[in-house]
């Protein structure tokens, strides 16, 4: 028998399931952030160096201000103050905080309340296109579905619907390679442009896309491909050439500001996984350490399958990602973030969704997604570093 393609009635459509994962994800986020806040008993105001605010205000309304933490106060203080707004800001590219300025314009000058709404719609709009990019790869619609399901349930998906850049760029990422593999060069290209612009590492996007591009050109000899590489080479280097014309720094300038952040720098692949092991058995290490390194090491792990059964572009994508993650180092927490960096390894979410049809692992993975995203998100509500 062939199972639903998405829960429930069979005669809801994939459009409205869609639609109602996404309504029970953000209003259940915010209410349970809000009575994590509400129950539990730790210090949330301003500190310099445990809670930093950067000058921005405290958020007085009760729903919102569990969302005003950690990397959200760093948009928001540059959405107030531009580039100026502290020592690193550049390590930020100019998408997010700059709609989260236009956005409060419209929302009675709340900047929070602006990044929140747009990181909502963003990642409505991510979800609609992960399940036509997963529905047209995988040829099911069930594990479409599941795709997507998985990812909004994933440990660390609340920072989908935080006022951070992870929404905005994944839904460029997932376009990207969707057109790409639609052969519609210029909307890949525009795509990808959006991806460099959201946060640092989204340049690399352009590897995939210039190696499907690069293939394109030589088996056609059309000039379209190429011009969508243009597009998004020159997106990737329109926040360098700011940096170098308008603020009279070195164009890399924002690497060096996002190195300094937590004092960290690359290494030879693998060797910062080794010391966040060493770490553990010995050295300062904390939960979210043990949380890296799980992470990492599932992500490790999904690369074969991924290769193995899906496009090459995707294969590439990942492989592009997942070797940043393992040559970045952050000092002291040799995997900082590596929790939330692990999001936008999205073909590995096809992997798991094919697999999905298994019920036994299907319950698996929404049960300890779940349970993962409570915890983690309720640890970011109460100032926890969760990535």
């Amino acid at each position: 028998m062939t199972r639903p393609a998405t829960p429930g009635s069979a005669r809801r459509t994939p459009a409205a399931s869609l639609l109602l994962l996404f309504i029970g994800l953000r209003v259940g986020l915010w209410l349970w952030m809000w009575l994590v806040v509400q129950q539990v008993a730790m210090p949330l105001w301003p500190d310099d160096k445990l809670r930093p605010h950067y000058g921005v205000a405290i958020e007085t309304n009760p729903i919102l201000a569990p969302w005003q933490r950690w990397d959200t106060l760093h948009y928001q203080a540059i959405a107030e103050r531009g580039y100026s707004a502290f020592d690193t800001a550049v390590f930020v590219p100019p998408l997010f905080p700059g709609l989260m300025r236009l956005g409060a314009s419209v929302l009675g000058g709340n900047n929070l309340l602006a990044g929140l709404v747009l990181s909502s719609i963003a990642t409505l709009v991510l979800f609609f296109a992960l399940y036509r990019l997963s529905r047209d790869e995988l040829r099911d619609s069930g594990a479409a579905w599941r795709t997507v399901l998985y990812l909004a349930l994933f440990p660390s998906a609340f920072f989908l619907f935080a006022a951070y850049t992870e929404s905005i760029f994944l839904l460029a990422a997932v376009l990207t390679l969707w057109h790409v593999r639609r052969t519609e060069w210029l909307r890949a290209g525009a795509w990808a442009s959006l991806a460099s612009l959201s946060r640092l590492p989204g340049a690399l996007i352009l590897v995939p896309v210039a190696w499907e591009a690069l293939r394109a050109f030589a088996r056609t000899r059309k000039a379209y491909p190429l011009a969508g590489l243009a597009l998004g080479l020159a997106g990737a280097l329109a926040f360098p050439l700011y940096v170098w014309a308008r603020l009279g720094l070195a164009p890399w300038a924002p690497l060096l500001a996002q190195a300094q952040r937590f004092g960290g720098g690359f290494t030879f692949p693998g060797v910062n996984l080794v010391h966040a092991i060493a770490n553990a058995f010995g050295g300062p290490f904390f939960l979210t350490d043990g949380l890296d390194i799980l992470f990492l090491l599932g992500a490790v792990a999904l690369f074969i399958p991924v290769w193995r059964t899906l496009p090459r572009v995707y294969g590439i994508y990942y492989a592009t990602y997942l070797a940043l993650y393992l040559t970045r180092t952050g000092g002291t927490e040799p995997l900082v973030g590596m929790v939330r960096y692990v999001l936008v390894l999205f073909p590995a979410f096809l992997v798991v969704g094919a697999w999905g049809a298994n019920r036994f692992a299907n319950r698996v993975v929404v049960y300890s997604g779940l349970a993962g995203l409570l915890f983690m998100s309720a640890s970011f509500a109460l100032w926890i570093w969760m990535g």
